[in-house]
Parts: structure tokens; C-alpha cells; sequence
């Protein structure tokens, strides 16, 4: 499951998210957060990506929504940092379903 998010974490249901990714997880679904758009804040923020490391979530960002927000030096360690052809193979080639969380 690739879930792609775009919504900062001041306006989004960032906990629920993270609940339901965890209960895919458990069940052995492969489940993989993009991060676009105002999304991109989560992935600086420690907390918030040191719980999708510790329950098997990756995490990835998109680098053009890092840049233009000047984020891409804050990105957490374990946060994949991509573009738009590596969201491409993402949503081709490693996840059979895509969910958009707004």
C-alpha cells in the first residue's frame, strides 16, 4: 500500500493515518508513505518519522516540495528522498494499491 500524503500535519489526521498503517502492517501488507506538498514538514519532524521507522512504514518525500519549502536539509535520516520519476516506479512497480489521504 502506498499512501500519499499532502497535507501538513497542523490540518491533517496524521494519528489515524499512522493507526491504519500499522494494522496493514501487522496483517503483512507492505505500506510505504509519500510525502508531497505541505506534507513534507512531517518528514522533519523526529517523532513523527522515528514511529514510522520503528513500526516497518518507509518513508519517502518528494525533493521538488522539500526545495521549494526549504526543507530538504531538515529531511529525517530514514526519510527516502525522490522525484517524480522514482513516484512513478513507486506507484508502478512496488505497491498494488495507492491511497490519497487529504
Amino acid at each position: 500500500m502506498l499512501i500519499i500524503l499532502s497535507h501538513s500535519p497542523t490540518v491533517s489526521d496524521y494519528d489515524s493515518l499512522i493507526e491504519i498503517a500499522k494494522k496493514a502492517v501487522e496483517k503483512g501488507e507492505k505500506v510505504a508513505i509519500l510525502h508531497v506538498q505541505d506534507s513534507c514538514i512531517a518528514t522533519t519532524m523526529g517523532e513523527y518519522f522515528e514511529e514510522l521507522a520503528e513500526n516497518k512504514i518507509d518513508a519517502y518525500v518528494l525533493r521538488a516540495d522539500c526545495e521549494a519549502r526549504g526543507l530538504l536539509e531538515k529531511v529525517g535520516r530514514d526519510v527516502k528522498i525522490i522525484d517524480y520519476k522514482e513516484w512513478v516506479k513507486l506507484v508502478m512497480d512496488k505497491h498494488g494499491t495507492i491511497v490519497s489521504w487529504t
